[in-house]
């Protein structure tokens, strides 16, 4: 039984130069022929019922009130929930207001994802955010009056930023009373527009010993508000864990709907088309709907048990390697060395990164990875 969807919205107000994601600026003239591609599409999935459903994108708070309303009127009449649903939708503080809160609340997104990235004017400049930091506050401060659960985005690792200015961001958490946060390090991915600046000379990394000393005082301060990393990137108070993003980690099997958007279900893995106009025209039937169809193979799903199960503070499943047929043999050596080296820890049926190993996430990684 498939238990999770992601539903993408690809329309941005404007797209920021650090931003690998699928997802365009402006086109809202196709917004509602998008929408119906969607619900045309969710005609076609497993009725359920889903436990978790995501609507991510870019920003799907950007659709107009009665757009937003169609698309969650319709996954609702197409869709069972399960009785203890999560349905999580993302925000960003310049296209939100109370109307378009309401609305999601009123047909049953309980949990925001709010993209506020920092609270500091420069930074937000940096980072191309259209967003000010008084409209993240009002932002924020609906969102919490509005839904049961909120998260917050921060990305760390900024040119210039300080540890003095990370500790103003984890105050602001506190004042908000946020009980999850997604934190990401800056990287320069291909394809972005910070990507070819950095290639370029114009932007340079940030120096290790201050991105180390911003990532302490990450943690410490996340500490202090009682939330633990439960994964690589997200903190939360016990209990308020991403559970559609834990599907992900453990390799549940996921549905998907939108331009772009990958589904994996049964070892197979589908993505659709990528551009929204194509997207629209395939579920018009003049297109093929995926542009990608790979069967995963045994070795593949090993891998990624691996990569993705390292990510988790719950670490990687003995029971589930030996279900995949990971021999003891071949990694009980690496481990024992690993360990060692206070890189990692074996305990409760689980293989978990220590505090120490989680600096060095990647190579070790890399090093517990079957050929």
């Amino acid at each position: 039984m498939i238990r999770h969807l992601y539903v993408h919205i690809p329309y941005c107000v404007a797209k920021c130069p650090y931003c690998d994601f699928n997802s365009l600026a402006g086109r809202e003239e196709e917004y509602s022929a998008y929408v119906d591609a969607l619900l045309r599409e969710a005609d076609h999935l497993e009725g359920g019922p889903y436990e978790t459903i995501f609507i991510g994108g870019g920003t799907p708070s950007i659709l107009p009130p009665a757009l937003l309303k169609k698309l969650l009127a319709g996954l609702r009449e197409r869709l069972q929930l399960a009785d203890d649903y999560e349905w999580t939708m993302e925000a960003n503080p310049g296209s939100v207001d109370a109307e378009r809160f309401a609305l999601a609340a009123a047909y049953g997104i309980n949990r925001l994802s709010l993209g506020i990235q920092s609270v500091h004017e420069h930074h937000l400049r940096f980072l191309g955010r259209v967003h000010s930091v008084d409209e993240a506050e009002r932002a924020l401060a609906l969102a919490t009056t509005t839904f049961p659960r909120v998260s917050a985005d921060m990305i760390v690792g900024l040119p210039e930023q300080s540890v003095a200015e990370i500790v103003e961001e984890i105050a602001w958490y506190q004042r908000h009373g946020l009980r999850h946060a997604s934190i990401y390090h800056l990287a320069y991915e291909p394809g972005t527009e910070f990507y070819a600046r950095h290639r370029r000379g114009e932007l340079k990394d940030i120096d290790a010993e201050t991105s180390l000393a911003i990532l302490d005082a990450v943690e410490q301060g996340m500490k202090s508000l009682g939330m633990q990393a439960y994964e690589t990137s997200n903190y939360a108070v016990p209990g308020e864990e991403s559970r559609h993003n834990l599907g992900y980690w453990r390799q549940h099997d996921y549905e998907a709907l939108g331009a772009g958007a990958v589904s994996t279900v049964k070892g197979e893995r589908l993505t659709r088309q990528e551009h929204p106009a194509r997207y629209i025209e395939a579920l018009d039937g003049r297109e093929d709907l995926y542009r990608k169809r790979e069967h995963l193979s045994a070795a593949e799903v090993l891998r990624e048990c691996w990569m993705l199960g390292l990510r988790l503070a719950e670490g990687v499943s003995l029971r589930r390697l030996e279900d995949l047929g990971d021999a003891k043999e071949r990694w009980q050596p690496l481990v024992d060395e690993l360990s060692d080296w206070g890189l990692l820890e074996l305990s409760d049926g689980h293989i978990r990164l220590s505090a120490a190993g989680r600096r060095l996430q990647d190579a070790v990684t890399v090093k517990l990875l079957p050929d």
